[in-house]
C-alpha cells in the first residue's frame, strides 16, 4: 500500500500526484501510488463500510481537485489518479493514525494514536532482480524478493514493532519478548517475538501465505481483534493460508520443509540395506515433521539408496517406489500406506 511519509505536506503530495499526472513521476512513485490503489480496491479490511469510505474520500476530493495542475497533457487513467489523489489527501488530513483507521481493526487504535508523530514510516521496493536485505532498527532483517515493498518504522516505539508488506520476504526476527513482532499482509497477521520465516502477500491476491523456518508464530486475521488468541500456531517447516474469499485460515506442512537438524543426518542420507523404519525415524527427526507408518508391515524392509541433496517430498518418493508404498499429507503430518504386502 502507498504510504506517503508521515511529515509529507499537503503542498509536496500535491506535487507528486501532478508528476503522476503528467508522467514525470519515477518508476517508485508510480509503483506506489498504482500499488495503493490496488489495495483500495480489495476486499474491505476498514471499520467503515465501502460506501461511507467512497464518500469520504469524494468530500477532500473536492478539496483537492483545484490544486492539481492541469497544464500538462492528461494521462488516461483518471480512476487510478482521482481516487489515489483523493484518498491520499484524506491520509494526511487524517495523519498516521487515520490511516490505521482505515486499514486496521479498532482494537490498536488508541495506542497507535498515542505514538504515530514518534515514528516516521519508510517504505522500500526491491526493483532488482534479486533479493534485497533490509536491516531494521531493532536488529531484525528483511530479504525482500524482486517487485516486492515493504513499509516500516525507522524506530520502533511503544509496545509493538509493525511492518507492512505487499509482495514476499523472507523475516529474521530479533528476539524481544516485550516487544512482539507483526507483519500485515494483504488481511493476513504473523506475530512473532524472535524467529524467521517467509510470508507471500501480494495485495488483492486470493490468498496470503505465511512459512516458518525455525521458532513458532501466531497467525490470524487482520480483523480479529489483537487480544483474541489465534488458534494458528506454527512451528519450523509448518505453513497456513489465509483465503480471503472466506477469511479462513489453514494449517499444513511447508512444500518444500528445510532440515532443521543437520546434527542429527547421522547417515548423510546415504542408505544401505537400511531398515526403512530407521530412515523414516532419521527423516523424522531431521526435518521435525511427523511421519507415522505401521512398522509391523514394514518389519522386513530395508533401503539402499542416496538420498542426499534430495526434498523431503522427492526423498519420501524414493523410499515409497523401493517399497510399494504410498504416503500423503495430512495437515502438518505425513502418513506411509503400505500394501499389507510388506517387503519378501
Amino acid at each position: 500500500m502507498f504510504l506517503p511519509n508521515c511529515r509529507m505536506t499537503p503542498q509536496s503530495l500535491v506535487t507528486l500526484l501532478t508528476r503522476y499526472q503528467n508522467g514525470s513521476a519515477t518508476d517508485e512513485e508510480r509503483a506506489q501510488i498504482e500499488a495503493w490503489y490496488e489495495n483500495l480496491d480489495g476486499p474491505a479490511e476498514s471499520v467503515l463500510s465501502a460506501t461511507d469510505k467512497n464518500a469520504f474520500i469524494e468530500k477532500y476530493w473536492q478539496e483537492l481537485a483545484p490544486q492539481i495542475s492541469t497544464e500538462a497533457p492528461l494521462r488516461r487513467l483518471p480512476t487510478v489518479f482521482y481516487r489515489v489523489a483523493a484518498a491520499a489527501v484524506v491520509l494526511l488530513v487524517m495523519g498516521l493514525g487515520g490511516y490505521f483507521f482505515l486499514n486496521r481493526s479498532t482494537s490498536n487504535q488508541t495506542e497507535l494514536a498515542s505514538h504515530q508523530s514518534d515514528e516516521q514510516i519508510v517504505s522500500r521496493t526491491n526493483e532488482s532482480n534479486k533479493p534485497l536485505r533490509i536491516s531494521l532498527s531493532d536488529g531484525s532483517a528483511v530479504t525482500l524478493q524482486p517487485r516486492s515493498t515493504v513499509y516500516y518504522a525507522t524506530t520502533f516505539v511503544g509496545r509493538k514493532r509493525e511492518v507492512r508488506l505487499n509482495g514476499e520476504a523472507f523475516f529474521e526476527v530479533a528476539k524481544n519478548p516485550d516487544k512482539p513482532f507483526l507483519v500485515y499482509a494483504n488481511g493476513m497477521v504473523t506475530k512473532v517475538l524472535g524467529t524467521s520465516f517467509t510470508i507471500i502477500g501480494h495485495a488483492g491476491k486470493p490468498t496470503s501465505e505465511v512459512v516458518v523456518r525455525t521458532g513458532r508464530v501466531a497467525v490470524y486475521r487482520q480483523t480479529d481483534t489483537e487480544d483474541r488468541e489465534s488458534d494458528v500456531v506454527l512451528k519450523p517447516n509448518e505453513k497456513a493460508t489465509f483465503f480471503r474469499s472466506d477469511s479462513r485460515i489453514v494449517k499444513a506442512l511447508a512444500d518444500r520443509p528445510v532440515v532443521l537438524k543437520p546434527e542429527a543426518i547421522r547417515t548423510h542420507f546415504v542408505f544401505d540395506d537400511t531398515p526403512v523404519a530407521r530412515v523414516f525415524r532419521e527423516l523424522d527427526d531431521v526435518y521435525g515433521v511427523h511421519i507415522s507408518f505401521d512398522e509391523q508391515a514394514l518389519v522386513n524392509c530395508t533401503l539402499t539408496a542416496n538420498l542426499a541433496n534430495l526434498s523431503l517430498p522427492a526423498q519420501l518418493d524414493m523410499i515409497c517406489l523401493s517399497i510399494g508404498a504410498t504416503y500423503q499429507t495430512n495437515g502438518t503430518r505425513i502418513r506411509i500406506n503400505s500394501s499389507g504386502r510388506g517387503c519378501s
